[in-house]
């Protein structure tokens, strides 16, 4: 949804069950004339939905958020002073298909957020 608009991958680093990506923020995108004027800041969506943008680039197909079973938003991104974040997924996969992924998004020592998600396929049923 917001790969190669609101982000981009800058680095990749994939092992098993695990990926650390370096993503940079894109401080033109329209997104953020409206969130907000003269002090933008990343929208807690488009931070969860970068997340969720991320692993389906590593799974090659699209997922979708079923259930936020717990999501903190600890600190503001502002693109102009954080262009680039880290976001480290790690996921195991449930019983019924869908997969349990963890994220944390930082800057170094900064924290921005901490999520855990379900995740489903939109493919699931095809």
């Amino acid at each position: 949804m917001f790969l190669d608009t609101l982000f981009h991958i800058d680095s990749e680093k994939i092992s098993d069950n695990q990926a650390d990506f370096t993503v940079r923020l894109n401080p033109s995108h329209p997104i953020y004339s409206g969130h907000f004027p003269n002090d933008p800041i990343t929208p807690g969506v488009c931070v969860v939905q970068i997340a969720i943008d991320l692993f389906s680039h590593l799974r090659l197909q699209e997922y979708i958020l079923s259930q936020a079973k717990n999501i903190k938003f600890i600190q503001i991104i502002r693109p102009h002073e954080y262009e680039q974040v880290e976001y480290r997924l790690s996921w195991e996969p449930l019983d019924d298909g869908n997969f349990a992924v963890k994220v944390v998004v930082a800057h170094n020592d900064t924290v921005f957020s901490k999520m855990s998600v379900i995740l489903t396929s939109l493919n699931k049923n095809k």
